[in-house]
């Protein structure tokens, strides 16, 4: 256990140095994309492939700790393990089992793809985006308060787990690049500022309503589970039991399936359903304005997407604080707790989905403001437009693939495991929207012919559904299935 402990500790300190690489080489990107005249190109993308580096070295770390786990986990029950059994229990537990891993895994594939892009056409200037997205995977893994590693249960303990689950992240990766080429072509071709900001407004806009609920739109009240501490039987060590923070459930009058307690956040929801309506606004504004003449920071939408980040960024700096000094919660009279629940309750961690995709927008909603003063420099610095388009199809078409097998070989995973092939599971019902989305991208490129902003635009919204798949539906936003392992 000693090893172990050492290769955790190891990682951790990887992961700390990557994180840190990661965030001086988006420094050295956007300082190149705004002042042309810096030359930071082989700096930038150094720092990118030693992050990268460091970064597969802390995910191998996590895999050999993993494998020695499982190992160890057989070894206490007495199993007598041959060498080829070892070498399989030492590969059968890859860094991507909750969601802890599976975010700084997704951050890693898609770094090293983006190398490879930049490599083979020289496009650093997808550096930005990618570096920001790989850094705001991996400060979101950081608020997921499962991390440990333990034993896999028996239903993951096979070999579709390397290949299924791989080639899904895989081909998101190459999705998010894929979307970075795309919107980056439609600022390169002139598409309006007033186009740009409508859709991230109203896309905002919806993605706080739908955190926020009707309780946030009909009563200006943001809820959020509470959690609970309790212990758990750990699965490696019998008899030690390991401390836990989930989300409190309980049971609705007249039934006994659990449901999440969801308890008022005093103060929050104000705040944030002020800045969904001034959200909405600005993407109403913006959308009126898109045949009109570019205003940059002087058009109303700026100006009122610009109040509603205001709120927003009250809104999430009071949540933040009334999370870390959350008092004991008292649950209202007669109100069931699910079978084996118990106080003490109190916001946390354990209920981060809803912290998380808030600084998600909130990061999103900076990164217009602080780049539509800039549009014109950027656009003159960013490359060929038909170069765009082209990786944008090339990166797509190689990512489709990927995921068509993925899916397949899911339920292929799910017959042998659950014995059906199929469920409608959210996990495998949006997954399948995804494949049927980004079709509709290839059959509007390949058989109808289109090319220019219509794509691209099918592009960019195809990576909001890729996000949603692999974020939304895993956190419980589409209710609880097999696959809400990150809702707390």
């Amino acid at each position: 256990m000693e090893s172990i402990q050492g290769l955790l500790d190891a990682g951790w300190w990887l992961r700390l140095i990557a994180v840190a690489t990661y965030a001086c080489a988006f420094i050295g990107y956007a300082a190149r994309l705004a002042v042309q005249r810096l030359r930071l190109d082989r700096i930038s993308t150094g720092l990118a492939a030693l992050a990268v580096s460091t970064h597969t070295a802390y995910l191998v770390t996590r895999w050999i700790a993993a494998g020695r786990i499982e190992i160890l986990a057989r070894e206490a029950t007495g199993d007598v393990l041959s060498s080829s059994e070892r070498f399989w229990y030492m590969v059968s537990h890859p860094p991507y089992t909750n969601l802890f891993d599976a975010l700084n895994f997704v951050a890693w594939a898609m770094m090293v793809c983006y190398l490879i892009i930049e490599r083979k056409w020289g496009l650093r200037v997808v550096g930005v985006l990618a570096v920001a997205l790989a850094l705001v995977a991996m400060g979101e893994a950081s608020l997921v308060t499962d991390k440990q590693i333990e034993p896999l249960v028996p239903a993951l303990q096979s070999y579709w787990i390397l290949i299924h689950v791989g080639m899904l992240f895989v081909s998101y990766s190459l999705f998010t690049l894929g979307a970075i080429c795309a919107l980056l072509y439609l600022v390169r071709t002139g598409t309006p500022t007033a186009w740009l900001g409508g859709v991230q407004a109203a896309a905002a806009g919806l993605l706080l309503a739908l955190v926020g609920g009707t309780r946030l739109l009909f009563g200006a009240t943001f809820e959020m589970a509470p959690g609970w501490r309790h212990q758990i039987a750990s699965r490696l060590h019998p008899g030690k039991m390991l401390e836990v923070t989930t989300a409190v459930h309980v049971l609705p009058p007249g039934s006994e399936k659990a449901a999440k307690f969801l308890t008022p956040v005093a103060g929050v929801g104000p705040f944030l359903l002020l800045a969904i309506l001034l959200l909405v606004a600005g993407a109403a504004v913006y959308f009126r304005a898109r045949k009109g003449p570019e205003q940059g920071i002087h058009a109303l939408g700026y100006k009122l997407v610009g109040a509603g980040f205001g709120l927003l960024t009250l809104g999430l700096a009071l949540l933040v604080y009334r999370i870390v000094s959350s008092a004991e919660i008292t649950l209202p009279a007669g109100v069931r707790l699910a079978p084996g629940e118990h106080g003490p309750f109190r916001l946390s961690l354990a209920s981060n989905y809803a912290l998380g995709l808030i600084a998600l927008v909130w990061g999103t909603t900076l990164g217009f403001l602080l780049t539509t003063p800039l549009r014109d420099r950027i656009s003159a610095n960013l490359p060929d437009p038909r170069k765009l388009e082209d990786i944008t199809y090339k990166v797509i078409i190689a990512g489709w693939p990927l995921l068509t097998v993925g899916i397949v070989m899911g339920g292929m995973w799910a017959n042998e495991a659950w014995g059906r092939f199929w469920g409608w599971d959210p996990k495998e019902t949006w997954a399948l929207i995804t494949w049927v989305v980004y079709a509709g991208y290839l059959h509007t490129r390949i058989t109808l012919g289109w090319a220019g902003k219509r794509p691209a635009a099918i592009a960019v919204f195809a990576f909001v559904v890729v996000v949603f798949t692999f974020m939304g539906v895993n956190l419980g936003l589409t209710g609880e299935g097999l696959h809400t392992y990150g809702a707390g």
